[in-house]
Parts: structure tokens; C-alpha cells; sequence
């Protein structure tokens, strides 16, 4: 989106701002001088007050307050108080110019043009530091950078840095302060976020999902580069905008076909993904090519649903009237070498334990554990039984529905029972039971850095499955 002549000009350059995290090497206001100075000579591009070509007129120093909210997050900084920062208001020749000639258009916001300043300015603007200073400091004209000389001393537009930062769209207040004890004026100035990847993952078809999303108040734009196995790159797509709620959003769908550098069996795929502004976001996923049954390594991911048992289903009365059977098991989808870890309600086993069970053509499962349980009212909440012919315990959670939250965990053994209190006796879908898997019950999948279809993955897993899943992956019938 390009600026209107208005953002270009002298608003641009007066009025942008920037976020409020002092660096211990950073003094402020941006400039040494005491607010109410006068006669400082101003040199450069006056055109907003009227003038023409590059000229030097006597100034006056003023105080100018600012903050910043983020456009995204609402999040104002700082969380209290105000950057002080200086404006220098330019004065009529006197005895040649009428004293009101700049009236409402006589202030410029400027900051030195020294590197430590322009990175400090930059951070507080959520922009990236380097890549700021380096577009201001080239020797090369900037079409948003404004240059000025206060007393020889070489100044820029705070506006230009906040720009280049992703910023924008100043809301300016007239303060009531005389500009020496008190600020001319308060700004609140748009910040934006860096880019993010929420989501990159291999679907179950072999294909890479990707949604990204980058920030910006103008030339809101994003850019997508991957890089396979740490050598081949290529650029995955770039969109660019008009300005929606400040953010342009890039979702899609791209076959292993368009990735560089693919070799069979694993690879370490990277997005970086880019705005305009120098700022960028990384992500490093593992996913498979060319799989076959047998395939190595195997991807385990946690199921997306587990058993549990919501307190409407229990009878009114005090005895046992819900319960059955739970297995723990292990499914191995050869199509795209991945194994599901669950717990649920399958019943069909019989006392097939540790064996492989061929589903379908691409499908193979184990079960490594089988439980018998009972559930009812009690006078303080409910009991549970464990009616298993294996001495494996169970694991139950009672779960807070709402937020879900983990109360209490009980452990249950062969031919026991316990009573799980509620904290108040309600049974209208407030508490739940839950079966947690071993590997959930241990933490394993708390602990995993990885995701698949929104779920924790892993291609290291503990030793207790390492048998189960090569026995799955292995089986020939």
C-alpha cells in the first residue's frame, strides 16, 4: 500500500514515533539540548512550512511525549509514563517575516543520525535494528528518510526509522505544556509484530501445509523461502496487499513436488518467511519422502482424542452401571511412516496383546495393554474399579471440564478400587474422568518438540514402545 502525499511529507517526518525501552547507552531526550533553547540553526528540506529548497532558519527546542500500542496485540508501552523525546520548531526571520508565517507548521521531530541512537529507536518501534540502520545510513538518497543539520550535527526524521520499523499511523494530541516543563504534544504511534508460522506440518498425503502471517501499517507484504536439508533454497510464494487489519495472511498446500533438493526417506525442511520491513521468522520441520512400508525413521504422534468419561453417562444410582474395556495400542500407517499412540474404547481384541494385527493394505496395529473398568456414584463423588486380568494399573485424571485442568491423578490397581472426590457434587458436565496414555500419564508427549496435525510428534520415543513399533513396521502377512 503506498502513502498518501500526506504520510510522505511532513507528517511522516514529524510525527512518527517509536516504543519506549531504554538501552542503558541511550540518553533522551534524542539530542543535547535543554528544552526552550533557542536560536539552534535548523538546515534542510523545509517544504512543509512553506519553503522552498534546502534552507536554514533559527529553531527553537521543544518537548514532544510519546507511546506506542501495538496494532495487532492492543498492548500500549511503556505500561507507564511517556518517551520524552525533542522537536525543533522554526522561527520567522525577524523584521522580514510576519511572526505567525509557520504558525501550526513550524516543528520538526528529528533524532541524530548516530548508529547506537537509530537501533535504540528502532527496537522501541519492533523493527529490525540492523536492517534500519543500514537502509538510513546509505549513502544513496531514501525516499522516506529526511536529512537535517542542527548546528553541523546531522539529524533524521523519527518518522523514517518508525516507517522502517513497520509502524505508522500516529495519533497526535495537543498536551497543553509550554514544550519546556511540560510536552507540546502526546503521540501514540501503531506498532506491528514480526512475522510468525503458526502452522508448518506434513499432511497425511505427503504434502507441506503452511500458513504464515507478517504485520505492517503500510506495504504490508510477506515472502516465503524454504531451504531443504541445510543447502538447496527456493522462494515458496511472496503476496503482496492492500492493508487488512494491518496483516496479510499466506495458507496453502505445497506438494513435495515444488521442494528443492528432496532425497528419499527424511529431510529437514526450513520456511523463512519475511516482511518488508527486514523482519523475519524461521521453522524447522522433519518429513518423509518417497515412503514405503518399513520405512525408517517412524514419526509417533499422540491421537487428537482421548477416552474419558463425562459424569451425565453415570447412572442416579450408587451402583456400578458404566464401564468396559480400554486398550492402549499403537496403529502404523506405512503411507506415510507414521505411528498413532492412544488409548480408547476398542473391544474387538481379546487378549491379542503385543501382536500385530494387519487393518488394511497401509494400516497396522498393537495393542500393549488391556483394562476392564466400572464407574458410579458414590456419596462424595464416584468409584472406580479396575476389573483387568492384567496387573498393569490404571491411570485415571479428574478433570475440570471447563479450561481443562488436571485436579488430581489416581492410580488403580488389579481388582481395586477408588473413590474420586469431587470438590463440589456436581455431575452436569463439570468433572471428567480421564484415561491418559503411558506415554501421556509419563510426560512424554508434554516434553515433545515436535507437531503433526496440531498434535505432539516425535521421532525418538522411550524404549517401552521401541519394540511395539518395530514389530508394526516389520510385519509381513
Amino acid at each position: 500500500m503506498k502513502l498518501c502525499k500526506k504520510v510522505l511529507g511532513f507528517t511522516l517526518a514529524l510525527y512518527l514515533g517509536l516504543t519506549t525501552m531504554v538501552l542503558a547507552a541511550a540518553t533522551y531526550p534524542y539530542g543535547d539540548y535543554v528544552y526552550g533553547t533557542k536560536n539552534i540553526p535548523l538546515k534542510g528540506d523545509l517544504s512543509y512550512s512553506g519553503l522552498s529548497g534546502i534552507q536554514t532558519r533559527p529553531s527553537i527546542v521543544y518537548r514532544h511525549d510519546l507511546n506506542t500500542q501495538n496494532a495487532i496485540t492492543g498492548v500500549k508501552s511503556p505500561s507507564s509514563g511517556n518517551l520524552k523525546t525533542v522537536q525543533f520548531d522554526i522561527q520567522p526571520l525577524p523584521g522580514v517575516e510576519p511572526k505567525d508565517i509557520f504558525k501550526d507548521k513550524s516543528g520538526y521531530h528529528l533524532i541524530p543520525l548516530e548508529e547506537e541512537l537509530i537501533k535504540d529507536l528502532s527496537a522501541k518501534a519492533n523493527g529490525n535494528s540492523q536492517w534500519v540502520w543500514e537502509q538510513i545510513s546509505k549513502a544513496s538518497p531514501h525516499p522516506i528518510v529526511k536529512t537535517y543539520l542542527v548546528q553541523q550535527t546531522p539529524y533524521v526524521n523519527i518518522g523514517a526509522v518508525f516507517y522502517l520499523s513497520g509502524g505508522g499511523a500516529p495519533d497526535m494530541k495537543r498536551a497543553e505544556g509550554d514544550g519546556i516543563t511540560g510536552p507540546l504534544f502526546l503521540t501514540t504511534y501503531l506498532t506491528t509484530p514480526w512475522p510468525s508460522i503458526p502452522i508448518l506440518e506434513q499432511n497425511s498425503n505427503g504434502s507441506l501445509h503452511i500458513k504464515a502471517l507478517a504485520h505492517s501499517i503500510f506495504d504490508t507484504a510477506i515472502t516465503g523461502v524454504v531451504t531443504v536439508n541445510g543447502t538447496a533454497t527456493k522462494q515458496l510464494f511472496s503476496k503482496n496487499t492492500p492493508v487488512s487489519n494491518y496483516t496479510v495472511t499466506y495458507e496453502g498446500n505445497v506438494p513435495l513436488s515444488e521442494l528443492p533438493g528432496l532425497k528419499q526417506g527424511q529431510n529437514q525442511v526450513t520456511l523463512t518467511v519475511s516482511d518488508k520491513f527486514g523482519r523475519t521468522a524461521s521453522k524447522t520441520i522433519v518429513i518423509q519422502n518417497g515412503i514405503t512400508q518399513g520405512c525408517q525413521p517412524v514419526l509417533v504422534k499422540m491421537r487428537d482424542t482421548t477416552q474419558r468419561i463425562y459424569f451425565p453417562d453415570v447412572s442416579d444410582g450408587s451402583t456400578i452401571k458404566y464401564g468396559g474395556p480400554l486398550v492402549w495400542g499403537m496403529q502404523y500407517n506405512s503411507a506415510v511412516c507414521s505411528v498413532l499412540e492412544s488409548v480408547n474404547k476398542n473391544n474387538g481384541i481379546g487378549d491379542k496383546l503385543n501382536q500385530p494385527i494387519r487393518v488394511s493394505d497401509i494400516h497396522t496395529s498393537i495393542f500393549l495393554n488391556r483394562w476392564e473398568f466400572k464407574i458410579g456414584k458414590s456419596k462424595n463423588g464416584v468409584i472406580l474399579e479396575n476389573h483387568s486380568k492384567d496387573t498393569k494399573p490404571l491411570v485415571a485424571y479428574l478433570i475440570e471440564t471447563k479450561g481443562e485442568k488436571v485436579l488430581k491423578r489416581y492410580v488403580v490397581n488389579k481388582g481395586q478400587s477408588v473413590e474420586i472426590v469431587l470438590p463440589t457434587k456436581k455431575y452436569k458436565g463439570e468433572y471428567s474422568i480421564q484415561f491418559p496414555s503411558p506415554l501421556v500419564d509419563s510426560g512424554f508427549w508434554a516434553k515433545a518438540t515436535a507437531t503433526r496435525d496440531g498434535m505432539p510428534a516425535s521421532y525418538t520415543y522411550p524404549d517401552q514402545v521401541r519394540g511395539a513399533i518395530q514389530a508394526i513396521v516389520n510385519f509381513k502377512k
